[in-house]
């Protein structure tokens, strides 16, 4: 098989990139039937990767390289995670906190049913949803693209782009539209910095080690602004 064939087609690979946004517009954004749109579009995005995979002719070792699955340094993935769970709640606490109104957190959280029970909730979601993240974002879209071009900041850029354009649809529902465009900046920054170190080779699990870090500092400020809506 020619290289040209082991490589996920332009115009799929990006139907691929916008898929995560077109999630979270359906299913949290304009909450079309979530119950069904959002699980099964999240299903949908483990299984088409390994499908794309197996298309393809990879083999387990081709796949375990682009993925990135080798041995992790967990010192450098907690490292990265504290690092970007400190920006994040120094941003909080110095800038934001007080400013933000904690009513669509609180009616999100009561929706959700898991309002009197966040703590355990904030776990299993910052545990579950980096896990998914970075099989799709780093394992699956990141190897993938650079399949087609070997220029790192071209990778990175697309990475960290499409990942803050992804999270936007699920910060419009709880967030007016200045704090969302604040906090979109900082997810493209954290995609272009997980991706960037796939680019340079570091193992997936410490870029998932630091997205679980960044996730639960993200919880905590849901946490807090739960808290002070008493």
């Amino acid at each position: 098989m020619s290289d040209e064939t082991r490589k996920t087609p332009r115009p799929l690979l990006a139907a691929l990139f916008l898929l995560p946004a077109v999630q979270t517009a359906v299913g949290v954004y304009w909450g079309w039937h979530t119950v069904i749109t959002y699980p099964a579009l999240k299903l949908l995005m483990i299984v088409l990767p390994v499908a794309i995979w197996l298309a393809l002719g990879l083999s387990k070792a081709e796949v375990g390289r682009r993925v990135g699955w080798s041995r992790p340094n967990l010192a450098r993935g907690l490292a990265v995670g504290l690092l970007m769970g400190g920006v994040i709640l120094a941003g909080y606490y110095l800038l934001l906190r007080g400013r933000l109104d904690p009513a669509p957190v609180v009616a999100k959280a009561r929706a959700l049913g898991v309002l009197n029970h966040y703590g355990a909730m904030a776990v299993f979601i910052s545990l579950g949803n980096a896990l998914f993240e970075e099989y799709y974002w780093r394992g699956f879209l990141t190897g993938e693209l650079r399949a087609w071009t070997g220029r790192a900041a071209v990778v990175c850029l697309i990475g960290g782009g499409m990942f803050g354009v992804h999270h936007v649809f699920a910060m419009l529902a709880l967030f007016p539209p200045g704090e969302v465009a604040a906090f979109t900046a900082g997810t493209v920054v954290a995609g272009a910095v997980w991706t960037w170190m796939r680019v340079r080779g570091v193992s997936i699990w410490d870029c998932y080690v630091s997205h679980v870090l960044a996730d639960l500092s993200i919880m905590w400020i849901g946490h807090d602004l739960i808290r002070g809506a008493g």
